[in-house]
């Protein structure tokens, strides 16, 4: 799969610090909700899988400020679904797409002003009821049988981590690859209630994969108290400092024009508070990212910084999987 721009309204997450509102509210009736028989609603559906894994993605937030009491996403939006298409579900399921059959769903997100207000346990019904729909619809219809890897960021990771909770017989864990969702918090209570263990070996499978990459001193909205942490380059829970010879190769998107590739990009370490902690970048490297969450707050590069780590550990975890199944 060719490279795609990385999601520019990823950033929008971050605005929504700079927002004055502290309260949101849906003025608007709640938009039809999708019917997965039908292609559009659809981002990726491979109707010719050749491979022997699935990947079940679900995307985060690319539905931005101002809402206009709009707070959750019409899916006949074709400018947002164009963006949340391109920029973002192509771009990182490109990680998966050698070593898996892409399925990747639209649904009704959250607006980042609900993120902003707090009314998430409010709004992220939707979310969940549209997720919970697709996968369903995915099992019955376009999976086959097949193992699948489950992968997701930010409001994706957090719409999959309540799909799970709220529905522990819909993943059928013998045939669940793995599950990479950085990008959110999950504690040792989330884990306990889903049944899973993090990730402490590259080739480990049936394993639960998170991180949120800051730099000394950042403060991530999405690292809570007892946050976990999965260091992708050595795929496990150790905290000490894993070197940036570890680091395959970032891709960075700086601009619709402009990809970075950088090999050994950057070290990394888990930290007190469960967040993945990176050395700040190289000053050339720096002054062409997009801070909008603050300084050393790198959530929008949680996939790019390790885009090929990530692509490796996909591959190694795959055929460890069909090894031990066969």
């Amino acid at each position: 799969m060719k490279d795609f721009k990385l999601p520019i309204l990823f950033v929008l997450l971050g605005m929504t610090l700079l927002l004055c509102a502290c309260t949101s509210k849906n003025t608007a009736p709640l938009p039809k909700a999708p019917n997965y028989a039908l292609n559009k609603y659809w981002s990726i559906r491979d109707d010719n899988p050749t491979k022997k894994i699935d990947l079940f993605f679900v995307h985060p937030t690319t539905y931005g400020p101002p809402s206009n009491g709009h707070l959750i996403a019409d899916l006949d939006n074709k400018k947002l679904n164009r963006i949340t298409d391109r920029d973002t579900i192509q771009w990182i399921t490109s990680a998966f797409a050698d070593s898996c059959n892409v399925f990747a769903p639209r649904y009704r997100q959250m607006n980042i002003e609900v993120l902003k207000s707090g009314g998430q346990k409010e709004y992220i019904r939707t979310p969940v009821s549209d997720i919970k729909a697709a996968f369903k619809y995915y099992l019955n219809n376009l999976n086959n049988g097949r193992p699948f890897i489950l992968a997701a960021h930010s409001q994706g990771s957090y719409v999959t981590r309540n799909l799970m909770l709220e529905n522990p017989q819909l993943v059928d864990k013998n045939k669940l690859v793995a599950a990479y969702l950085p990008g959110w918090t999950f504690t040792d209570k989330d884990l306990a209630d889903l049944g899973m263990k993090l990730s402490e070996r590259p080739d480990q499978t049936g394993c639960f994969i998170t991180w949120n990459t800051v730099g000394p001193g950042g403060i991530s909205p999405t690292v809570e108290k007892g946050a976990h942490c999965v260091n992708p380059l050595s795929w496990n829970t150790e905290t000490k400092e894993f070197p940036a010879s570890d680091n395959i190769e970032a891709k960075i998107f700086i601009n619709e024009n402009k990809i970075l590739r950088v090999k050994n990009f950057t070290a990394a370490r888990i930290n007190a508070a469960g967040a993945l902690e990176i050395p700040t970048p190289p000053q050339e490297v720096l002054k062409q990212l997009n801070m909008s969450l603050g300084k050393e707050v790198y959530h929008r590069y949680d996939y790019d910084f390790f885009f090929y780590n990530i692509k490796e550990n996909v591959k190694e975890r795959c055929e460890a999987y069909l090894k031990n199944h066969k």
